[in-house]
């Protein structure tokens, strides 16, 4: 049975960023996943219409599970002994925004790079994209060339354009509304 009274006041502390006092944020974390693991918590949020906060609220369950697991897990240990960790590391609502959908082994390799000063959360993120191969990309350029019928000269045009409005929010943010009018 979900305790949601309790629920409610976690969801508020995370919101504002804190921990609770007399706990260390891997033991908040735990106890938020313990508590929040049996519901589908991005659903209760929206039906509570507590949104604002839902990367960070989620992150924090992920976090907890990540942590829950990991001090069963012989090969995480390892990993984090060779790495100089005795114990799990302390995360914060920083280091929480690696975490992804993954294995723990992967988190924690992202963790472990964070934690070490190797790069910025987005620096570690984009890191660990897996590259595509020679193949894949053929693929992808035949299929984009086809389906918007571009020469090879307009399909790199077109790619050097593209990448710039990505780059560029305000820029696309413009075209947006400009598509959307």
């Amino acid at each position: 049975m979900v305790d949601f009274e309790k629920l409610e006041k976690y969801i508020s502390i995370i919101e504002k960023g804190e921990i609770p006092t007399g706990k260390t944020f891997n033991e908040f974390a735990v106890e938020f996943y313990k508590l929040s693991k049996v519901i589908p918590l991005s659903k209760y949020l929206k039906s509570i219409e507590r949104t604002s906060k839902t990367p960070k609220i989620m992150n924090t369950k992920k976090a907890g599970e990540v942590i829950f697991f990991s001090e069963k897990d012989d090969e995480i240990k390892t990993l984090l002994k060779r790495n100089g960790y005795k114990e799990i590391p302390q995360m914060d609502y920083t280091s929480i925004m690696l975490l992804r959908k993954v294995d723990l082994y992967m988190n924690w390799k992202k963790l472990i790079s964070f934690f070490d000063g190797k790069g910025t959360i987005q620096e570690i993120n984009n890191s660990l994209k897996p590259k595509l191969l020679p193949g894949e990309v053929d693929k992808l350029e035949n299929y984009v060339k086809e389906e918007l019928k571009l020469t090879d000269q307009e399909y790199n045009w077109f790619l050097n354009k593209f990448s710039k409005t990505i780059l560029q929010k305000e820029l696309e943010k413009a075209l947006k509304k400009l598509i959307n009018q």
